[in-house]
């Protein structure tokens, strides 16, 4: 294993157990017929400086890092869903952003991770509208998030 591939690995560790242990969480879940949508947002601060590095991301207490995984449903462990993943989110005041997601393929697990800047101690109302492909179903999550 070379050090590229021990550094994406490392990485990819750090996104998952920070993605996962939002997802024992029943509100930072959805299930469906077919797929379950796991959602989350936080601060990117709390990401370690090479990840947002790797992923081109702003390290910032006013910047939040949404991440949305589609699993399909089925025999044994989940398997992730490559999708279409679009959003937006509303301050208290009315104004709204839109959420640019990009994909992060990592061997069979597929992430969508838009960033956003916020303030300090804004309350955001997140709507994410998701196409899971080889489906007919389409997804709609709202939740709220104070930064």
């Amino acid at each position: 294993m070379n050090i590229t591939t021990i550094t994406r690995t490392s990485i990819l560790v750090l996104i998952l157990s920070a993605f996962l242990s939002s997802m024992s969480l029943a509100e930072n879940a959805k299930e469906y017929n077919e797929h379950i949508v796991y959602y989350n947002a936080f601060p990117t601060d709390s990401l370690p400086p090479e990840m947002t590095k790797q992923y081109g991301l702003k390290r910032s207490k006013n910047y939040a890092l949404v991440n949305i995984s589609v699993m399909k449903k089925g025999a044994g462990i989940p398997v992730g869903v490559k999708s279409d993943v679009s959003g937006e989110l509303k301050n208290l005041m009315g104004q709204t952003r839109k959420l640019d997601f990009k994909e992060i393929k990592e061997g069979k697990a597929v992430y969508y991770i838009a960033q956003v800047g916020v303030q300090s101690h804004e309350q955001v109302n997140f709507t994410i509208h998701i196409k899971p492909e080889h489906g007919q179903e389409k997804y709609t999550i709202k939740f709220s998030k104070k930064f």
